[in-house]
């Protein structure tokens, strides 16, 4: 079977993701599910993912990592990741994430990053830099999404943040799929469009947990203390 059908059999299986990542359904395949159809990839495919996932989730890589120390990381997965025509779906989330910090960064005070300095990913780094006090950066047209991002940020909403951020990477995603093709590069974009869902549905019950803390420590009261021991 010729590399363009190469998983023909693996992406029929998979069930279709929603249209929106912000509907209430739950996930159309499980985790557990997802891990075990995906055993049917060949060793190069599987260790790619592998690569793929420690670069995208920090708890394989510990909470201290400084940026150096995932740039360096970064750099010895690519060659693997472009050999397998997935290293662009990386960077595009990357370069998202670089552009997030710097909004951040700047609204924290912090001056431009030094000429040199490792901070993000993407080929405006430069650009960025030297349009630092521009409200976009200089790079709005390229990137529709940063004006509301940057309003989010600025009026502390996270939730709508998150929200905008999470469907600029999905409809990447689509845009990225080839309709006509079943090879590896297509099952890395349903995997990385289904921990985008996974994602969403692990923020809102995060979100709910913490609401309904709140609602029952302002239901209780005075009556908190009846029931810690610390009420005589």
């Amino acid at each position: 079977m010729s590399k363009r059908h190469q998983y023909v059999d693996l992406l029929a299986s998979l069930p279709a993701l929603p249209v929106t990542p912000f509907g209430r359904e739950p996930l159309p395949i499980s985790a557990i599910r997802l891990e075990h159809r995906l055993v049917t990839l060949s060793d190069a495919h599987r260790d790619t993912l592998e690569a793929l996932e420690s670069l995208l989730d920090w708890r394989h890589l510990g909470l201290e990592l400084s940026t150096e120390a995932y740039i360096r990381c970064y750099r010895q997965a690519a060659p693997q990741l472009a050999e397998h025509g997935v290293l662009e779906l990386v960077e595009a989330l990357l370069e998202q994430r670089s552009l997030m910090t710097a909004l951040r960064r700047r609204r924290r005070g912090d001056p431009a990053p030094s000429l040199g300095e490792t901070w993000g990913f993407g080929p405006r780094l430069a650009h960025i830099s030297a349009h630092w006090q521009a409200p976009l950066f200089g790079v709005g047209p390229v990137f529709p999404w940063l004006a509301e991002a940057r309003e989010h940020l600025e009026h502390d909403r996270p939730r709508k943040l998150e929200g905008l951020l999470l469907e600029e990477g999905w409809r990447r995603l689509d845009r990225a799929r080839r309709h006509d093709r079943f090879d590896f590069r297509e099952v890395v974009i349903y995997w990385l469009r289904w921990r985008l869902l996974a994602a969403w549905r692990r923020y809102n019950a995060e979100a709910a947990e913490r609401r309904l803390q709140a609602d029952i420590e302002q239901g209780l009261g005075d009556y908190e203390t009846l029931f810690s021991g610390d009420g005589n």
